[in-house]
């Protein structure tokens, strides 16, 4: 939502005005055929969002990737790496051995890691131009279905179906709101998603969504780790009544918050970094310092980038989200529709 004062407003809405410009001839561009797409030769099933920042596609995509592996399918999930050091045309990331990610964090991204980590059996792959990790999961993998992670602007790569999340936040064009996509783009999309049991289809973007098939989804804190080298987990409870810190550099940190005091922790301080921020050991430092005897509960996103000396402390721990569709059944019954073939189960 903008807060911004009316005369900012006037401002803004110059760039946000020619920033939805630019997005309608990029799409019409690639629709109408006049900028190439690429076609994979499998299935290829894009997991997006309109708004900049988070909206659960990273626990959406690890719960997608796993519903196709246990209905047969032999997924790999597909990401550009955002802020990773690679400039390869592809980078393994998880080979889906049933192993520890293989390349860092620093490497690949704070999201293609975690999503490695949180799937051992699926090949995590990234590129800045799509079409490269998805032949590498073909050719060197043998897998049979892509899941596009943020790849509902990503163009150039055609897909066989769109599931776009909302959140409720979707209000109006960057720099005057979240938006980086115009609310007509839902015309693209197959599905819509719906993030948390409070998020609704904004008023505006109704006549987009029309009568695509829209399903609400569940996000769930399910576990609380404590210290990584304990390899113990507790109930994501356990902490109610007492004292935590969070630290987050995520895109939405207040549903971060909400969550902890959803669960009756008692918050004493909420430490928030830009999103993607990699933390240095001073910083570390400071935060145990501040912490004192409360605990340090970081999100799993920040998480994986930091440094073992930190994640081992006791006093450290981080909350796993998983996220489901509600109507799982149903669910499936449309996306197996655009995804099913002959060969496939």
């Amino acid at each position: 939502m903008n807060f911004a004062s009316p005369p900012l407003n006037a401002l803004l809405s110059i760039p946000a005005a020619g920033y939805h410009a630019v997005q309608k001839i990029r799409e019409g561009a690639y629709l109408s055929g006049l900028l190439a797409r690429r076609e994979a030769p499998v299935r290829v099933i894009s997991v997006g969002n309109l708004v900049l920042g988070g909206s659960g596609k990273t626990p959406f995509v690890i719960y997608l990737a796993e519903m196709l592996r246990f209905r047969g399918w032999k997924p790999a999930v597909v990401s550009r790496g955002y802020r990773g050091a690679n400039r390869l045309p592809f980078l393994v990331v998880g080979e889906g051995s049933n192993r520890e990610p293989v390349v860092a964090p620093s490497a690949c991204g704070d999201e293609p890691f975690l999503i490695a980590q949180r799937l051992p059996k699926t090949p995590v792959i990234i590129g800045r131009r799509r079409i490269d990790p998805v032949l590498a999961a073909v050719e060197r993998f043998g897998c049979d279905i892509i899941v596009l992670d943020d790849g509902f602007q990503h163009l150039p790569l055609y897909r066989d179906v769109d599931i776009v999340l909302l959140t409720g936040a979707e209000d109006q064009m960057f720099p005057l709101g979240y938006l980086r996509e115009p609310l007509s783009a839902l015309r693209r999309a197959q599905i819509v998603v719906l993030v948390g049991s409070e998020a609704a289809v904004v008023p505006r973007a109704l006549p987009y969504v029309g009568e695509l098939p829209v399903f609400r989804s569940r996000v769930t804190p399910v576990a609380l780790q404590m210290a990584a080298d304990s390899g113990v987990t507790i109930r994501p409870d356990a902490l109610a009544g007492q004292e935590a810190m969070l630290v987050s550099a995520i895109a939405r940190p207040e549903r971060f918050r909400r969550t902890a005091e959803t669960l009756g922790w008692s918050v004493i301080d909420h430490l928030i970094f830009p999103d993607h921020h990699s933390f240095s050991d001073n910083e570390l430092r400071q935060i145990l310092t501040s912490a004192e005897a409360a605990s340090v509960i970081v999100t799993e996103k920040d998480w994986v980038k930091l440094p073992a000396w930190f994640k081992e402390n006791e006093q450290v721990g981080t909350l796993r989200i998983d996220m489901a569709v509600e109507e799982e059944e149903a669910f499936w019954t449309v996306l197996r529709g655009y995804v099913d073939s002959s060969d496939a189960l």
